[in-house]
């Protein structure tokens, strides 16, 4: 045998590499050794394969799939491995476009979670102007929680979003004066999805206005049942003789896709007044 071979152990060992990563290369043809020992199975490699074995490392350390190494390799030519090259730079590009939309999407998340720790107390009746606002809603009432979510999946499926609904407040119900009467009884509101200005095209778009709202957070509640603190609001309406001007809101800001907890869940009430 020639003395110039290298084991696969010495050659693995030169190209940092670990022997069954050569092997590998073996089993699909990539690099194949240029002797192997009858008897021991042992595989051999010259030392002119070393410059392909690096090759075939840096483009790995570009992130090129062994599918593209195989076909780079094969029947080699300076066009071709420029043609090469340059689609899989094209492809990557366009990769790391859509990671950058993935991350700004993921960063307007992170916006938003640290905007809960600005949210006021609690049972404490606020008032706010709030612009006009569009949302997604077939304007059918729920009758209860099954229900609820079916038509809230099926609002979700217009929409052509990444993650459109984890860590956001965009889901919630509207209705009448009858949201806030005290009923054992699921509300009968109407699900609905807040839009952003590139999804108002959908037949299903319904635009809230602009207008003054009474609003209150509360914990430990959800969408489909009465809650104690609507009393404050009502309380405080009386107090200030307005009354209901619109459809009332319910808002989830803190709902289960961040957490399991009911008590960590937080809802919004918004009630348009005059």
């Amino acid at each position: 045998m020639d003395e110039k071979l290298l084991s696969i152990s010495q050659l693995a060992k030169l190209r940092k590499l670990t022997p069954e990563t050569l092997r590998h290369y073996d089993r699909i043809g990539l690099i194949k050794p240029v002797y192997v020992d009858p008897q021991t199975k042992y595989r051999y490699y010259s030392i002119r394969q070393y410059e392909k074995i690096g090759t075939i490392k840096e483009l790995r350390q570009l992130g090129m799939s062994l599918d593209m190494i195989v076909e780079y390799f094969s029947d080699r030519n300076l066009v071709k491995s420029t043609e090469i090259l340059t689609k899989y730079a094209d492809n990557l590009m366009f990769e790391i476009e859509e990671q950058m939309a993935t991350y700004r999407v993921l960063q307007k998340k992170l916006d938003f979670l640290k905007s809960l720790k600005d949210i006021p107390d609690v049972n404490v009746v606020y008032e706010k102007k709030l612009p006009e606002r569009h949302i997604l809603t077939f304007g059918e009432k729920a009758g209860g929680p099954k229900e609820h979510a079916l038509i809230l999946t099926q609002l979700e499926w217009h929409l052509n979003e990444t993650a459109p609904i984890l860590a956001s407040d965009r889901v919630g119900v509207y209705g009448g004066e009858e949201l806030l009467k005290p009923s054992e009884d699921y509300i009968p509101g109407v699900p609905l999805l807040f839009l952003t200005e590139d999804a108002l095209e959908s037949p299903y778009h319904k635009t809230l206005p602009a207008g003054d709202y009474i609003c209150l957070y509360y914990h430990n509640g959800n969408l489909e049942r009465y809650n104690e603190s609507f009393e404050i609001v009502k309380d405080f309406m009386k107090q200030h003789k307005l009354t209901v001007n619109g459809r009332i809101l319910q808002i989830y800001k803190l709902d289960v896709t961040l957490t399991s907890k009911a008590e960590e869940t937080i809802i919004e009430l918004q009630v348009p007044v005059k």
